[in-house]
């Protein structure tokens, strides 16, 4: 076995020799549009930034459409190698080694993904992973036997190497491989054959090549000339495919996915159109979906909530999860539920929990195990997107609230709102006061400083009034035995409280196209570029005139011209 593990290792060093010959330099090339540009990254990790187009009013939820253009290679992110790797190999990723993470742009690894290479250090954490799994497939005859799809007669069998190149390739570059790589990711398979005597062995470790090669690490997007219109390119009918798995599923494409790039379908408008509504109508896109809104909320830190009980009796370890769980129905229940109204998140009373939450909300425990719909009643004081205990506690302090990271969370994930969140670097902030202080009482200071409230004039106010609900989200009537003033202010409207504030957000006119804007980026994996503008102002408009469905967004984006085709590159 030994022997065998350092055949699979040099297996793996052959994929710079296949990837070479294959037209891509290597794993650590630079990624960036067919031209040689690296592109580069704007936004900021808080949001993509919120300037409107000239014309429009101020802070509108519009990008700013001058981000250097990023074609032609985006590398998979983790989620997406993780579930790609296990429906490709039918095995679990359970003890699989770390990989090298993209560095989000804009707070979103998919949009990170156009400007992120692998490090030399990365590059050995995708050769420990693709031999783990390698291994992995091949450990049992039954699962290699399915996986390979032949059983080699020897070491010699070329017809079933091929035949597991060609068929296996296509599924891990998802798109058919050249005659050329046929070629010689045979005859490499063939000649670990020989020098290892065991075919199997062989097939494990060009298995493994495959894992590490560009053309499955990354998504290739650099399209071809477009007939209809010869001032841009299209993506081809294969790119198509990937692009519409990993935006709507999160996946490689299935079957009928590759059978419909190979019938030419994915190059007409109907054909992408019929894909779509099947594609939405699968359980994976309901996960993707619940990922993308997990991670515009920033939910994942409930994944790792913690409460010192001392302050919070009510705390437990499974508590992050149920209030990550309760948004994630939510949202599932929206869109493929109801295909409701987007703006009516904001002050719905309807919501989902589990016997854990319900005593949270003060709320009679659902019958049966697991969650259930419950609306909530007036006594709750709380409705919305922003009265769920997991949207608030996920930007809280572990002993207590912080508006300021409330009210940011507002400005810049809901409302795509610019903010300079960095201060100068000379600045001398001095000490909050402390004591028997309420929150208000406390962030004073903000505002009588000129350098400080030009941010905080904005936060603050909307995170006090949310005060009613502790660092878990729970409602309380006091802070520290004090009453709680919970007005607020946002764009020089004011209301009073969580349920106030929803009524305000729910009608405000950057809510849609800051949505808009995060969706339209993801799908594309870029920020967005003067070439995005058009098709940009189009899916606002859509998303308006529809109703602000995002079922019917997805869609939209799915079809259009940003999705579908890119510039002609540099020469």
């Amino acid at each position: 076995m030994k022997r065998a593990r350092e055949q699979i290792h040099c297996g793996a060093a052959l994929v710079a020799t296949l990837a070479a010959a294959s037209g891509i330099a290597a794993c650590t090339a630079n990624v960036g549009d067919p031209g040689g540009s690296g592109g580069g990254t704007a936004g900021g990790g808080a949001g993509m930034a919120g300037n409107p187009p000239a014309g429009s009013p101020a802070g509108d939820g519009w990008p700013v459409f001058g981000a250097t253009e990023t074609f032609g290679l985006r590398r998979l992110t983790s989620e997406q190698y993780a579930a790609t790797v296990q429906t490709l190999l039918g095995v679990s990723t359970a003890g699989m080694p770390a990989i090298e993470r993209v560095s989000p742009a804009a707070g979103f690894s998919a949009i990170g993904a156009s400007t992120t290479a692998v490090s030399g250090a990365g590059v050995g954490q995708f050769e420990a992973a693709g031999r783990f799994l390698a291994q992995a497939a091949f450990a049992a005859p039954a699962t290699r036997a399915n996986l390979v799809g032949c059983t080699p007669a020897g070491v010699a069998d070329m017809a079933c190497f091929a035949s597991f190149v060609r068929g296996f390739g296509q599924r891990a570059f998802r798109r058919p491989l050249t005659s050329d790589e046929v070629t010689r990711y045979t005859a490499a398979t063939a000649q670990l054959a020989m020098s290892t005597g065991d075919a199997w062995q062989a097939l494990e470790a060009i298995t493994s090549a495959f894992l590490q090669s560009p053309h499955f690490l990354y998504l290739t997007e650099v399209g071809e000339p477009d007939p209809a219109n010869p001032a841009r390119y299209r993506y081809t009918s294969d790119e198509m495919a990937s692009r519409l798995s990993y935006f709507l599923t999160g996946n490689m494409p299935d079957d009928a996915l590759m059978a419909a790039a190979a019938s030419g379908s994915l190059l007409t408008s109907a054909g992408v159109q019929a894909q779509v509504a099947r594609l939405l109508d699968l359980p994976a896109a309901h996960d993707s979906l619940r990922g993308f809104f997990a991670t515009m909320l920033s939910l994942d830190n409930l994944d790792t909530l913690t409460r010192p009980t001392q302050l919070f009796p009510q705390f437990t370890s499974t508590l992050g999860a149920a209030m990550k769980q309760e948004t994630a129905l939510v949202f599932d229940d929206l869109v493929f539920g109801r295909d409701g109204d987007y703006r009516r998140l904001f002050d719905q009373t309807e919501t989902f929990v589990n016997a854990e939450l319900a005593a949270l909300y003060g709320l009679p425990a659902p019958a049966g195990a697991g969650f259930a719909r419950t609306t909530l009643p007036a006594s709750s004081h709380r409705a919305g997107l922003l009265g769920q205990a997991g949207v608030l506690a996920a930007r809280d302090h572990s002993d207590g609230t912080s508006p300021t990271r409330r009210g940011l969370f507002v400005m810049t994930r809901l409302l795509c709102q610019d903010l300079p969140l960095a201060p100068p670097a000379n600045l001398t902030i001095p000490p909050l006061p402390t004591g028997m202080l309420t929150a208000r009482q406390r962030l004073e200071p903000h505002a009588s400083n000129a350098v400080c409230a030009a941010c905080h004039t904005q936060m603050d106010p909307i995170g006090l009034s949310l005060e009613h609900f502790d660092a878990m989200g729970v409602y309380r009537d006091t802070d520290r035995g004090m009453a709680i003033d919970d007005s607020g202010a946002l764009d020089g409207k004011s209301y009073q409280g969580e349920i106030g504030l929803g009524a305000i957000l729910r009608d405000h006119p950057a809510l849609g196209p800051c949505l808009v804007q995060a969706l339209y980026g993801v799908s594309v994996g870029h920020l967005a570029t003067a070439f995005d503008k058009p098709t940009f102002g189009a899916m606002v408009q859509s998303f308006a005139a529809g109703g602000a469905r995002i079922r019917g967004l997805l869609a939209a984006v799915a079809t259009s011209d940003g999705f579908r085709t890119l510039p002609v590159p540099a020469p």
